[in-house]
């Protein structure tokens, strides 16, 4: 049986709701100041990596010492087996709305790469019914894939995969129903 491999990048920004973000070290727990004061700069300098997640995507970060002497920070995402990367900066510029920024802007790239035979990215001709919607989830089917839309992602499941989801999910619904009887 394969073992789960350790996270490499157990330090965190992760953002819980539209103003609150969860920050965490694994050597220091979770840290109590503001994003963009003082503590949060000085914090992010003396970390040689972080996991950034937002509403808007997500990805990593690492400080790189470059041959020429400065300190500079990128950003990683890996997608549909490519790499993407972008500058952040020095840690004076790590701020949350630089890092939003970053994580939309690799999102938005990495979406745009899916090949067309992996994702129907044409509007169907046919009149599609809306749906259902979920709380913030909507659940469609286009051109016989399955569309699951959260607030920030689509995600698209085949024939197969959907089948498993809604075999699953019937299995679930049974196993709930015997405990309420």
């Amino acid at each position: 049986m394969r073992q789960a491999r350790p996270a490499r990048l157990n330090t965190v920004i992760e953002q819980l709701s539209s103003e609150d973000y969860f920050i965490y070290d694994p050597d220091t727990g979770q840290q109590e100041f503001e994003p963009d004061s003082a503590q949060w700069f000085a914090w992010l300098a003396e970390r040689p990596s972080f996991h950034f997640t937002s509403k808007h995507g997500h990805f990593s970060a690492r400080r790189e010492k470059k041959p020429r002497g400065g300190v500079y920070w990128y950003a990683y995402l890996r997608a549909y087996n490519h790499r993407y990367k972008r500058y952040l900066g020095t840690a004076a510029m790590l701020t949350l709305a630089k890092l939003e920024q970053t994580a939309r802007v690799l999102h938005e790239e990495a979406l745009g790469a899916i090949p067309d035979n992996e994702v129907l990215n044409t509007p169907s001709l046919k009149p599609t019914l809306e749906g259902l919607t979920i709380g913030s989830l909507l659940f469609r089917w286009h051109d016989e894939v399955l569309m699951v839309k959260t607030p920030t992602e689509s995600h698209f499941l085949n024939k197969t995969q959907a089948a498993e989801l809604l075999g699953y999910l019937y299995d679930q619904r049974g196993a709930m129903l015997k405990k309420i009887r």
